[in-house]
């Protein structure tokens, strides 16, 4: 039949996928196999608590009485098809050696592998526990029988989303890769998506985005699954019509997707992408930063920009604390206002950040222009010279700004509010000069895959955790010293008033901050006087 795929050859090229991607994984870090077996442990320590969660509420949801027996079906159609049009995006849409398969089997052929083998690689983390749970539903309502419809109820629904969701994603990447303004600003734009995503979460307006969603497939025979995984359990209030509707609606839809599939991956594939014009830069042109760093660190400054601009993906690792910052950014939120904490913690983060910016991996990030460079004539002292003007440039005045407006918005007193302003000043530039060092210690040349078809070289796991300890437990005395609760509470064992805390604490925590700074910048200059050609 045209437009399907032919199974044997889908079966092939997905163990095939599968068999590379296993290898792939096989020959990442310790650390990256050590992120996938905590997250596979979670999940398997998660299993019995869901299965709990099933067997406790199994007979409301079979009386009828229970909201989650629609809920449930709902969340899971929205998730995995969500997950899996981000997935198709980034990943699980295209094939490497892409040409050689479409000169050897059809186009549809290699669609049904990519469907196979990327049904494995979304729904392997969390359909295994919900068919674990089915054991829970069975169980709660004392029926064996619902071992036989659960499961293919979860298998019905995980299918039938991940096929609607394929195609959604093909088309995304179809109409992304016919813009030449995407071609040229893509990885700024995904970069913005990530940051979105992260206010989002940090507002708590993810529900907001995703409760009218999640509600409408409520609605809509979405729900049915219920009917069809409680139909073998007698006395259960589900109905053999919505069940046989909504097994026969997935066979449907699973077919049209996967028919969708194979057209849009077909024009995607076969029509040509738009491409942005290319600018040349002169990345080494003088400016007024020579007069004030000198040539040689400007050079190192500007160098650094340009990578960011043209490769701004591999500066996302620095969002990724904002995590940490949940707690103390939904408090505000919570509360109205600014509390007395936020500011703090904030210009804290920004001047870690500012560090991380460009001088966490200076070895690593110039690659195989690492000899050239070492032996360019260019001193060590003027290229940390330049890592750290790069940073602190862009992240001073973020950090200042931080420290003053939410400082003056906050019950902080105007000791407190000075002594933020000044560490928003002076931070930035140690963190930087920590970061150099520490980064030196620990460089990382090797590439890291952030999406199928782009690798970027980031910071090691070493150089970011011990630059982080490093710099919070030193400049974590100058900001936390402004804490109101710090203050008095150290002030009375003291016996003095908490602006003397408060000031003493920002000269301690600068003073550790730059002694620290001073020896890590030894040690960066060092590394690259130090290099030889062989490392």
């Amino acid at each position: 039949m045209p437009g399907v795929p032919n199974t044997h050859h889908a079966a092939r090229i997905a163990a095939t996928q599968l068999r590379i991607g296993w290898r792939k994984l096989r020959g990442k870090s310790v650390t990256h196999h050590f992120a996938v077996g905590l997250a596979v442990v979670a999940v398997t320590a998660m299993t019995p608590g869901i299965t709990w969660v099933v067997y406790a509420n199994a007979q409301s949801v079979v009386d009828g009485a229970s909201a989650i027996g629609t809920l449930v079906p709902a969340g899971i159609g929205v998730v995995t098809v969500v997950m899996t049009a981000y997935l198709t995006v980034l990943q699980i849409g295209d094939i490497d050696v892409r040409d050689g398969y479409l000169t050897t089997v059809p186009a549809r052929d290699v669609v049904g592998g990519l469907l196979a083998a990327g049904y494995v690689r979304v729904a392997g983390m969390f359909v295994p526990p919900l068919l674990v749970a089915s054991v829970g539903l069975a169980g709660g309502v004392g029926r064996p029988l619902a071992l036989l419809s659960a499961p293919i109820a979860v298998l019905a629904l995980t299918t039938t989303a991940y096929l609607v969701g394929f195609p959604i994603g093909m088309v995304i990447a179809y109409a992304l890769g016919q813009s030449a303004f995407v071609d040229r600003y893509k990885g700024a734009l995904g970069a913005g998506a990530f940051v979105a995503y992260l206010a989002l979460l940090l507002t708590d307006s993810l529900w907001t985005v995703a409760g009218p969603v999640i509600e409408a497939a409520r609605a809509s025979p979405v729900a049915w699954y219920t009917d069809l995984a409680l139909i073998t359990v007698p006395g259960a209030d589900a109905s053999a019509l919505r069940a046989g509707a909504v097994l026969a609606g997935s066979v449907g839809v699973a077919a049209l997707g996967v028919l969708a599939s194979v057209r849009v991956s077909e024009r995607r594939w076969y029509d040509d992408g738009a491409h942005a014009d290319i600018r040349t830069t002169d990345s080494a042109r003088g400016g007024r930063l020579d007069g004030v760093l000198g040539r040689p660190a400007a050079w190192v400054a500007r160098k650094s920009w340009l990578r960011a601009r043209r490769a701004p993906i591999k500066l996302l690792y620095v969002i990724y604390p904002v995590f940490v910052l949940f707690g103390p950014i939904q408090n505000s939120i919570a509360a109205g206002r600014v509390t007395a904490t936020l500011p703090a913690t904030l210009t804290l983060y920004a001047a870690w950040a500012t560090g991380a910016l460009f001088a966490l991996n200076p070895l690593g990030d110039e690659g195989a222009v690492l000899p050239v460079t070492a032996t360019s004539g260019v001193a060590g002292r003027e290229v940390v010279a330049g890592l750290v003007a790069a940073s602190a440039l862009v992240g001073t005045p973020v950090s200042i700004v931080l420290a003053v407006v939410l400082g003056v918005l906050s019950p902080l007193s105007s000791v407190a509010v000075a002594c933020l302003a000044v560490g928003g000043v002076v931070l930035p530039a140690l963190a930087a000069t920590v970061a150099a060092g520490v980064g030196a210690s620990f460089p990382k040349y090797e590439a890291t895959s952030m999406t199928r078809s782009r690798e970027v070289v980031v910071p090691s796991l070493w150089s970011f955790g011990v630059y982080t300890i490093v710099f919070l437990l030193s400049a974590g005395i100058a900001t936390g010293a402004q804490s109101p609760a710090v203050g008095s509470v150290l002030g009375s064992v003291l016996g003095v008033s908490t602006a003397v805390v408060h000031v003493a604490g920002l000269a301690v925590g600068l003073a550790v901050a730059g002694a620290c700074a001073v020896v890590a910048g030894r040690n960066a200059v060092r590394a690259f006087d130090g290099y030889t050609a062989d490392g």
